[in-house]
């Protein structure tokens, strides 16, 4: 049921995605008394990019479970000096990593990374290919918000082409049930990225009012120097949510956002504050990044534990 890697979802049926939903379930049910699965083992995180939620997270993980942490900075290590990607990987297990989890920019990478190792490679985010534990944590999140995602309607908005969250979710989601809209200007929405049973919109008002949870994307700054949208008032102007879309929305539509929030362009801060004081059930952000820890906590459990194969 499950591989020895986990840097994408296409190969993962249903039951996998369940497995782990059900132990980081168990997890965060039972986490003042929990047996220290990973007591013994090192798991190196390696993130050629920077992260906050998601490596904390991890690191949050593996200590709960009583693992300990190596930490490989780049900023700090050989590259410098002509080391390559494959040298480090393969030093890291040398020294004695049980596990190693990664984050790089440059998609397709890990494919063939994770050749060169006999343990578990677990992807922390790979370039715009997927972010497959995102993924899986936005759906523990639903579900324990007591959502049946059979036939509900994700609205997905922002930059599209650059998101290895969406990436990951154009499998994820439709497992699970669920219908999924896309929403972006079409530079970030190239229809030949749009996958087979998604609707794609480059109108917000055409698409809002239907969904049951609207999933906001990361404007990521460090790319609009290329020119994908005019500016980021621009952007916010056409795309955010602010207060007149915010009445569009359903009454008990659910917001997400992976983080970090850039306030002002995907979402307004009235709009933050007016869930928050009203209906802090239905904004999940806070949720998404406490959830992260207990969904990594499984997938450190099971890929390390016997189950992969």
């Amino acid at each position: 049921m499950f591989l020895k890697d986990l840097f994408g979802l296409e190969d993962y049926p249903l039951e996998a995605l369940q497995e782990i939903l059900r132990r980081a379930a168990y997890f965060k049910k039972n986490q003042e008394d929990l047996i220290p699965s990973l007591e013994g083992k090192n798991i190196a995180l390696s993130f050629w990019e920077p992260s906050t939620r998601t490596r904390l997270s991890f690191e949050l993980a593996i200590k709960k479970l009583g693992g300990r942490v190596v930490n490989f900075l780049p900023e700090i290590s050989s590259e410098n000096k002509g080391e390559s990607i494959d040298d480090t990987v393969q030093t890291l297990r040398s020294i004695g990593a049980d596990a190693l989890v990664f984050r790089h920019s440059t998609p397709g990478i890990f494919n063939s990374v994770a050749q060169l190792l006999d343990i578990p490679f677990i992807s922390g985010g790979e370039g715009c290919y997927q972010h497959p534990t995102q993924a899986l944590l936005d759906i523990f999140t639903l579900q324990e918000s007591g959502l049946d995602l059979a036939g509900k309607q994700v609205v997905m908005i922002g930059d599209i082409v650059h998101s290895r969250v969406a990436r990951s979710h154009f499998y994820a989601l439709p497992l699970f049930g669920a219908k999924l809209t896309l929403v972006a200007p079409p530079s970030l929405l190239p229809p030949e990225l749009v996958p087979a049973g998604a609707s794609y919109f480059h109108h917000l008002e055409e698409a809002i009012s239907d969904g049951d949870i609207i999933y906001l994307l990361r404007v990521q700054k460090e790319r609009q120097a290329k020119g994908y949208v005019p500016s980021l008032n621009e952007y916010a102007a056409l795309y955010g949510l602010d207060e007149k879309r915010m009445s569009l929305l359903k009454k008990d539509a659910l917001l997400m956002h992976p983080g970090p929030v850039n306030i002002g362009i995907e979402i307004n801060w009235e709009v933050i504050k007016h869930f928050e004081n009203i209906y802090p059930q239905r904004i999940l952000f806070q949720e998404q990044v406490q959830n992260g820890v207990f969904v990594r906590m499984a997938i450190l459990d099971l890929f390390l534990n016997g189950r992969g194969s």
